[in-house]
């Protein structure tokens, strides 16, 4: 499982709910298929189960589509991103939800897809030249293995094509999506959008290139008007547009989603009357270190009475031998818990606690400062030992 430094992880800012939001971003994916060279490097986040996403999504009343991304790829967990969509549209059957992905399995799952409820696929295509394709990924791991670059360009190239051609035929809309590298692919945009309105995508939305500043020996930025220039061209064959607000995806790149008003990014839990408190495992008491099947006793943060943010006491953790019956009772004894630190934990757990309204988040960061994020980072002042 995935640690995220929850501190200094922007994906995870908070949040506030909001009737407003017609479009949430849900992380659902936990692995990633590929690595583009350009992108700096830097720890995957945190995915959320099903469970959590319908969590989030029940968040904001007024929610009109749902974004499924990062920080790796939906297609290479199908099993949790088609009981994502089943779940989210057995509750909200007139929600709109859209899948980003490379492509791998696309065609296969397609069928599954359509049927869980998936309206809409956003496909990451930056080239449909090979050669070009070995200079934009690091590698590429369509399966459990990496495999080399010269071998999988090709099997990627013919996968995104019948990508598009199965989820057409199953009753998706396919949008393209193409991050725009100035001397590396800038120059095949336009045939990009033809081949794939061939293929039967209804647009393409273009984002330039962002160059980390830290990063030596990677492409400059395309300026504003080469990427009006380059979507004139795209527009000939398919409607275009430029966009510039970046998610996360299977490739550790900057793939792209409308950033319009009314969109927000799936945030931290927060506290709420019934759940005001966060409950935190610890070997030292200090920092999130113990994997949930070690804790034999649980810290709990919350608010005292005067507002301060503090441990307000401990709780005894079931038994281990128990089975599964064992999460059913620490979701009794956190009952009033909104959130679970942990620095490792099995699926079950997860899914079990996040079904009874506590998210389980995987950190290896101080349990003070961590628990200060959840309250709103900094806003109010620490307790004194």
């Amino acid at each position: 499982m995935n640690v995220i430094p929850i501190t200094s992880a922007s994906r995870f800012a908070a949040a506030a709910t909001d009737a407003a939001v017609s479009t949430l971003r849900l992380p659902v994916a936990p692995q990633a298929v590929c690595r583009i060279r350009f992108s700096p490097d830097a720890k995957m986040g945190q995915a959320l189960s099903p469970a959590e996403a319908l969590l989030e999504a029940e968040r904001y009343p007024g929610l009109h589509s749902v974004a499924l991304d990062g920080p790796g790829d939906p297609l290479a967990s199908i099993a949790a991103t088609v009981e994502t969509i089943a779940q989210l549209k057995k509750r909200y059957p007139e929600l709109r939800i859209t899948l980003t992905s490379l492509g791998f399995d696309g065609a296969r799952y397609a069928s599954d897809l359509a049927t869980a409820g998936l309206d809409h696929l956003n496909l990451l295509v930056d080239t449909l030249d090979p050669a070009t394709a070995q200079q934009l990924y690091a590698w590429i791991r369509p399966g459990k293995k990496t495999v080399p670059l010269k071998t999988v360009v090709p099997l990627l190239l013919e996968e995104q094509a019948k990508t598009v051609e199965g989820m057409v035929q199953a009753g998706v809309t396919v949008s393209i999506r193409t991050t725009v590298y100035p001397d590396v692919n800038a120059d095949q945009v336009g045939a990009i959008a033809e081949t794939m309105a061939a293929q039967g995508a209804t647009e393409i939305a273009l984002l330039p290139f962002s160059p980390d500043p830290q990063q030596t020996d990677v492409p400059a930025a395309p300026t504003r008007m080469q990427m009006e220039q380059i979507c004139k061209l795209a527009g000939q064959h398919m409607n275009a547009a430029i966009l510039e607000q970046p998610v996360d995806s299977g490739c550790s790149s900057a793939a792209s989603c409308c950033g319009s008003g009314g969109t927000v990014q799936a945030g931290l839990p927060q506290p709420t009357k019934a759940r005001p408190r966060v409950a935190a495992v610890s070997a030292t008491g200090m920092d999130v270190d113990l994997h949930l099947g070690q804790a034999k006793t649980i810290l709990i943060y919350g608010p005292r009475a005067d507002g301060l943010t503090c441990l307000l006491e401990t709780r005894q953790a079931p038994a281990s031998g128990s089975g599964e019956n064992r999460w059913e009772q620490l979701a009794e004894i956190l009952h009033d818990c909104f959130a679970l630190l942990v620095a490792s934990a099995g699926q079950r757990p997860r899914e079990v606690l996040s079904s009874r309204g506590i998210r389980v988040i995987v950190t290896e960061e101080n349990i003070e400062g961590t628990v200060d994020v959840l309250y709103g980072g900094g806003k109010k002042p620490k307790c004194g030992n």
